[in-house]
């Protein structure tokens, strides 16, 4: 019997890509040579509401993905690295990440 726990379910994995903001953010962490990156406002438009986006990250968004150790904060919420989960999610990133010209522009 192994003592590793059993990844996280594809069930969760859809979970967490679920909204555009959580895409990002994992995405934007398998690309990264550092194991971190920052989160941002990539798809702020004139009409969005910052505070609101950012209130969603900080209390929805990055603690749900922090829950399912797929990340973990740097120092404070700005600076987020891989968490202990992530390698569980990366083969679907990629998949999202090679085949974004093909997937729907909502996407990312």
């Amino acid at each position: 019997m192994s003592d590793e726990a059993p990844g996280l379910s594809f069930d969760s994995q859809l979970s967490a890509i679920q909204h555009v903001e959580r895409r990002q953010l994992l995405l934007a962490l398998l690309k990264s040579t550092s194991n971190d990156a920052a989160f941002g406002n990539s798809r702020a438009t004139p009409e969005t509401d910052i505070r609101e986006l950012k209130l969603q990250m900080y209390h929805v968004h990055l603690p749900k993905l922090e829950r399912m150790g797929l990340i973990e904060p740097n120092e404070n919420w700005y600076n987020i690295r891989r968490g202990p989960r992530f390698n569980d999610i990366v083969p679907l990133l990629r998949v999202i990440d090679d085949h974004r010209n093909e997937l729907p522009g909502d996407v990312l």
